[in-house]
């Protein structure tokens, strides 16, 4: 075993001796040969290149391709006639490792079959005349035959990190690729090449035209490339195969023929399971730019086919179709689920017309998905000219009302029953700041809904509607909506609805028709109140919210709406009217009633003024005119108008006014205490009062005989002041059939009543002959006058004292 052993290490080492031998041996023969040799490849190469080729200097590398030997060449620069001119030079690299047969060295003569160009650039430059520096790789003259000498044969090229650059400024074409490594094999028949590459390789610039912009840009490229040249064709095949572009696979074949000029070309590219972000990263700024504004969160299968001809200015030909199952499309509208459809995009749509963003088109065919809960179905979908694109699609519908119920809470109304039937057709941009008109056709029909309006907190049920869409218009038919105690009968219009609804939505007018047989008001008191906000909990906050659904709720906040209302009866608390008309115009702050006729009491009213709401106290004017309204139900209908004194059990009679008053109304609808300030210009005929306590009073002071307790006013008419808690009443006479009295000061809602009363004893029945006026009430002061005062003592109670009131 020792023997063995040592007889293995002698032999080593003996090897090894050899080889070192022979390794010193070849240096010292390069470098004795060393001008001889680098005047060899000097004139190979230049023999077959038309430029000027330098190499500063020639060393062996031994151990790179060992037994066969490599010559390493530094600093090799390849010039052209014009390189002053332009500073290209085609070939610049630091090293070149040229692998030569061992055997033709040892008879003086460089064979080389295998070349590596390290760290330098190669640069293929076209300026804008048409002049290439790449003449200087065509040969000066025929390649001589002497002696039997063959040519090298070089059958493998080695490039790494080399810049590879083609730079053609006349057809505006600019490839660059920083290649990080590249292993390229050929084998050559009488009939064609076969080059095959392995690549690692970073695409800095792919653009067949540079106005349009670079396919590939800075995108990682691993190729494992095959390529075949047909010399009697000249037709260059890619077979099908697989590359890796930014690590995805993609299957990739094509064709080059350059037996034509220009040079025609046919690419094919399948990407299977590919995020249309990323897809879309491999083309031109062009294109991809249109694409930025949607988003597929999972892959699709996309092939794309590139027609061209390697010309001046020339866009291929691209036409790239897909398909995706079960998807999420996120765009400006909101979040697409469940999203099943097929694609094609082609720059040729209408052939003969170039390959631009004119004539490109975007089809989307058999879409079914969800949007907003609304499930949508759409045979076509088509995106035109991407210069400026518009959207053209059919989209039908079927739903439950329930399903546009927003899980995240932001939505303003809550479905709870009901179904939509939508047939609808829309065009409109696809950017988010293009300004270009939309425009919707279509019908959407709504039966059996029940639904609450989340901001007013009202409930509606046994509803249907037809909104009818008419271009940039809605129109509004045939609604029928109920509450609890209220049934409204609508139509109505929008008009520039889809201009304006994500724009300016404070534009938006909606035109109200509204018939009814009867209003309770108490079920729309809301609207007094500022609008109430929805607050998502956190998980609702976390979910993504629709556009559509946000920009409604800005919509109905925002938005104006006219009313013509015609109602046979409203209620609203105390207050009942009949045949009621009203203009009313709805803000985001004020309720205008612009005009507003009804029945009431036997009487008439007309009223306009204007409600800004601001929280709990809601200010508003009012003007208001009353014709022949019973006043014991008026006062009955408007609590009293805030007095304890004087309540509709004391009054009788036919009331006309005038009014002019503003005040407060508090959320819950009712009369803020002390808010009201104005003017009530009144008339009062065929008037009675009946137990009004401070003519009691007066009676039981001195006028125990007469009955006080009921008494008759023919006319009485007068202008009062209201002052929050007082009402100032001016000098009147209040002629009864029992009793005169005239009256002036001040009469105090909560307090501060102070009322001088002057009344002659005379008896007014004595002078009921007496048909002049003037002669009545001059007859009426003859005798003895009583003047009293009534009072508000610290109980809060009137008092009628002897005498007259302070100051008087």
């Amino acid at each position: 075993m020792r023997k063995w052993l040592r007889i293995i290490l002698i032999t080593g080492g003996i090897f090894i001796a050899l080889l070192v031998l022979l390794i010193l041996g070849m240096t010292w023969y390069i470098h004795a040969n060393k001008d001889n040799f680098l005047k060899q490849i000097t004139a190979q190469l230049n023999d077959r290149l038309s430029g000027n080729i330098r190499i500063a200097d020639m060393e062996p590398s031994l151990w790179k391709s060992f037994p066969n030997v490599s010559i390493a060449l530094k600093k090799v620069v390849l010039e052209d006639s014009l390189f002053q001119q332009h500073h290209h030079p085609l070939l610049d690299v630091n090293y070149i490792f040229v692998r030569v047969n061992t055997l033709s060295l040892l008879r003086k003569h460089v064979d080389v079959n295998e070349i590596t160009l390290q760290d330098g650039t190669i640069f293929l430059y076209t300026d804008t005349t048409g002049y290439s520096n790449t003449y200087v790789l065509q040969r000066k003259s025929a390649p001589k035959k002497s002696n039997g000498a063959k040519d090298a044969s070089i059958k493998k090229l080695m490039l790494t990190n080399i810049s590879f650059i083609i730079d053609n400024r006349q057809k505006f074409k600019l490839f660059q690729l920083d290649i990080r490594q590249l292993d390229g094999k050929v084998s050559a028949t009488d009939s064609s090449v076969q080059v095959t590459i392995i690549s690692d390789i970073l695409s800095k610039s792919f653009a067949f035209n540079t106005v349009k912009g670079s396919y590939l840009k800075d995108k990682k490229l691993q190729l494992n490339l095959s390529v075949i040249f047909n010399k009697r064709t000249k037709i260059l095949t890619i077979p099908s195969q697989e590359i890796r572009i930014d690590d995805h696979p993609v299957l990739i074949t094509g064709q080059f023929g350059f037996s034509e000029k220009p040079p025609p070309f046919q690419l094919k590219i399948n990407a299977n399971q590919v995020l249309l972000h990323d897809a879309a990263s491999w083309l031109p700024p062009t294109i991809s730019t249109k694409l930025s504004s949607i988003t597929l969160t999972k892959p699709l299968d996309a092939e794309a086919n590139l027609n061209g001809h390697m010309k001046y200015r020339d866009t291929p030909r691209v036409l790239i179709t897909w398909k995706t199952t079960n998807n999420v499309l996120v765009t400006t509208m909101g979040e697409w689920t469940n999203c099943n459809f097929t694609g094609r995009f082609n720059n040729e749509v209408l052939p003969g017309q170039g390959h631009n963003d004119e004539n490109s088109a975007v089809n989307i065919f058999q879409l079914s998905a969800t949007l907003a809960g609304v499930p949508l179905k759409a045979d076509t979908i088509r995106v035109v000219n991407l210069k400026q694109p518009l959207l053209h699609g059919h989209f039908r519908s079927n739903f439950p009302l329930t399903n546009l119920n927003s899980d995240t809470g932001e939505s303003p109304i809550l479905f709870k029953d009901g179904n939509a039937n939508a047939d609808l057709y829309y065009t409109g941009p696809v950017l988010a700041n293009d300004n270009t008109p939309s425009s919707l056709q279509g019908v959407v029909q709504v039966k059996q809904g029940a639904f609450t309006y989340l901001p007013r907190n009202l409930s509606f049920h046994d509803a249907s509607a037809t909104l009818r869409f008419t271009g940039q218009d809605l129109m509004l038919e045939n609604i029928n909506i109920q509450t609890q105690k209220s049934s409204l009968q609508m139509n109505g219009m929008v008009k520039n609805l889809l201009n304006l609804y994500f724009t300016t939505p404070d534009k938006i007018e909606l035109t109200w028709n509204i018939r009814s047989q009867l209003v309770d008001l108490n079920e729309f008191k809301s609207f007094l109140a500022p609008r109430r906000k929805a607050k998502p909990s956190r998980s609702q906050q976390k979910a993504k919210m629709t556009r559509v659904n946000r920009q409604l709720d800005v919509v109905l906040a925002s938005s104006n709406v006219n009313m013509q209302v015609q109602l046979d009866k409203i209620i609203f608390q105390r207050f009942a009217a009949q045949n009621v008309k009203a203009s009313v115009q709805l803000t985001n702050t004020d309720i205008l009633l612009k005009q507003i006729a009804l029945q009431h009491a036997g009487g008439s009213m007309q009223l306009a003024g204007v409600m800004h709401q601001q929280g709990n106290n809601n200010n508003f004017n009012m003007n208001a005119t009353v014709n022949n309204v019973h006043i014991s139900q008026l006062f009955y209908a408007f609590d009293n108008f805030g007095m304890s004194a004087l309540k509709s059990d004391n009054l009788r009679g036919n009331v006309s006014a005038k009014v002019n008053l503003k005040g407060n109304v508090l959320d819950n609808g009712s009369l803020a205490k002390n808010s009201l300030y104005g003017t009530i210009n009144f008339n009062l005929k065929n008037g009675a009062l009946i137990n009004f306590g401070p003519l009691a009073d007066i009676g039981n002071f001195a006028f125990r005989k007469r009955r006080l307790d009921s008494i008759t006013i023919d006319n009485l008419s007068n202008t009062f002041q209201v002052q929050g808690n007082k009402i100032l009443i001016p000098p009147m006479r209040i002629a009864s059939s029992a009793i005169n009295i005239d009256v002036n000061g001040v009469y105090g809602i909560d307090g501060g009543t102070n009322i001088n009363l002057d009344i002659p004893l005379r008896n007014p029945a004595k002078d009921s002959a007496i048909t002049d006026s003037a002669e009545k009430r001059k007859r009426s002061r003859k005798g003895i006058v009583i003047h009293l005062h009534a009072v508000s003592e610290k109980d809060g109670k009137v008092k009628i004292k002897l005498g007259k009131g302070d100051g008087d």
